[in-house]
């Protein structure tokens, strides 16, 4: 009997454990429920990712509701730097043709409460790679996919990152 007791109490244990963790994002404060989005600095070669970045993160704001994207009179300001775009190629076949790349782009961000100026979060070089197979790829089960695509894809990740982030710190 004592061993059933004790393995329901583990059991019950584990369970709330589990669900304590299920939501790592802290309780947002009360002060900030705005935020404006400032256009990143694009700070490398590639035109339109800063675009891309801003419509992102945006729409996963409006998606989850807790911080609200606003043009004039926010509660805090989102700013941020684009800071690298590298395209790695990973594997070659016979002829010498690229089979696989890394596409690794990087962000810095300043979280900042209106009011007060004061940083609530401030996160340098977040650091987001995607691995993707272009097309003429002749690996075999790859999945095919463009650099455009991977591009999307990464931002995608990066915006979800940054969003996490903003929640997280605030």
């Amino acid at each position: 009997m004592k061993k059933i007791m004790l393995c329901f109490l583990c059991g019950a244990l584990i369970f709330a454990a589990g669900c304590s963790f299920s939501n790592p994002n802290v309780i947002l404060s009360d002060n900030v429920r705005t935020v404006k989005i400032n256009a990143f600095a694009n700070k490398t070669v590639l035109y339109g990712l800063e675009d891309k970045l801003f419509q992102k993160i945006s729409d996963s704001l409006q998606e989850d509701g807790r911080l609200i994207p606003a043009s004039e009179n926010a509660d805090a300001r989102l700013i941020g730097d684009i800071i690298r775009y590298e395209l790695i190629p990973l594997s070659f076949d016979a002829n010498g043709i690229v089979e696989e790349y890394k596409l690794w782009i990087e962000a810095d961000l300043r979280f900042i409460e209106t009011a007060t100026g004061r940083i609530i979060c401030e996160e340098t070089s977040i650091p987001i790679d995607v691995r993707f197979n272009p097309p003429g790829s002749s690996q075999p089960g790859a999945v095919i996919e463009t650099e455009q695509d991977a591009q999307d894809r990464a931002i995608g990740e990066l915006a979800s990152e940054i969003v996490y982030l903003l929640l997280r710190y605030k």
